[in-house]
């Protein structure tokens, strides 16, 4: 006698129908005799032996949230999130960062408001910085990379005949040191030195003229400002101070005359003078300099004290609401 061949249990389902029992793989009831065709996912059920449970008795029906929520689940165990890159001062202007799985989710991270100010008080004093000491900075590099000039390098200066042929004085400055910094001789440094003395008499003779002239203040500033791009010797820095401080004290408006009393009430626009108006009678001084000779009725004359030729100081002129002018 053969033994029974045992075949495996069918899975059970429910005839949409007449909702009797049918076999999971069956395509027609064996009940009522509808054709059921394939199960439906909407209707799909799983017990705990369905997902491996190893109770064979337990046959409790998982709801479709308790499904959700285990792939859910194993999707956050199977897709790991990136690592944030953390914040530093390289990428203050944000970056996409993920604030789900989902692609559709992503949104730009928003900056501090902090950080652009740090970022515009950094940029703004780099911009200063380069501003004034730049020039000399690319100088000393460019020293440092070509190294320092040979001894025996030649080169033709013309600095001494340039000045001798009254060529402009900053461009003369310009032959001298570019001849110095090419041999780095001695002879050549004399030269320098000489053509530097040269400057800065020409600018002084120009400032301390007898006669006070707009003009050539104005020409000893355009020269200065010149000069100061190509030399940084600490003499041509305080020379340049100087024309400055210059233009800026006889940067005054007469604004208010009292004949009666005698007085005369100036605006000054000196900013190295502690005082913004001053009011002076005869013989007392405006900013500490100039003297104040005479009061009239619509100018005040007035004598510049730190200029003198022959002992004789400057005299000038201002009238009312004007500029300072020459009284010679």
């Amino acid at each position: 006698m053969s033994e029974e061949i045992q075949f495996p249990k069918d899975k059970m389902r429910l005839c949409p129908v007449c909702r009797m029992p049918i076999s999971v793989w069956a395509i027609r009831c064996r009940f009522c005799g509808e054709t059921v065709g394939r199960p439906k996912k909407e209707i799909e059920t799983f017990t705990v032996e369905d997902l491996g449970g190893e109770t064979t008795t337990a046959k409790n029906t998982l709801s479709n949230e308790v499904l959700e929520a285990i792939e859910e689940f194993r999707k956050e165990l199977v897709e790991t999130p990136p690592k944030e890159e953390p914040t530093t001062m390289w990428n203050l202007w944000g970056k996409y960062k993920k604030s789900s799985s989902k692609p559709q989710d992503k949104k730009l991270q928003r900056i501090n408001p902090l950080r652009w100010v740090i970022i515009f008080g950094a940029i703004s004093i780099f911009t200063i910085l380069s501003f004034f000491f730049g020039p000399y900075v690319w100088h000393q590099i460019t020293v440092l990379l070509q190294g320092q000039p040979k001894e025996n390098l030649e080169y033709d200066n013309r600095a001494l005949i340039m000045l001798e042929n009254n060529e402009p004085i900053e461009k003369v400055l310009q032959e001298a040191l570019k001849a110095y910094e090419t041999t780095n001789k001695e002879e050549d440094r004399q030269i320098l030195i000489q053509v530097r003395t040269k400057l800065v008499e020409k600018i002084n003779s120009v400032l301390t003229k007898e006669s006070y002239n707009p003009l050539d203040t104005a020409e000893a500033s355009r020269i200065c400002s010149e000069v100061i791009k190509i030399d940084y010797d600490p003499q041509i820095q305080d020379l340049y101070r100087k024309v400055i401080e210059e233009i800026s004290a006889y940067k005054m408006t007469l604004t208010q005359i009292d004949t009666v009393n005698k007085k005369a009430t100036f605006h000054l626009n000196n900013p190295s003078f502690h005082l913004k108006e001053q009011t002076v009678s005869e013989g007392e001084l405006v900013q500490d300099r100039f003297l104040v000779k005479q009061i009239l009725s619509s100018r005040v004359r007035l004598e510049d004290t730190k200029i003198t030729k022959e002992g004789k100081p400057r005299k000038l002129t201002i009238s009312l609401l004007g500029e300072v002018k020459d009284d010679s």
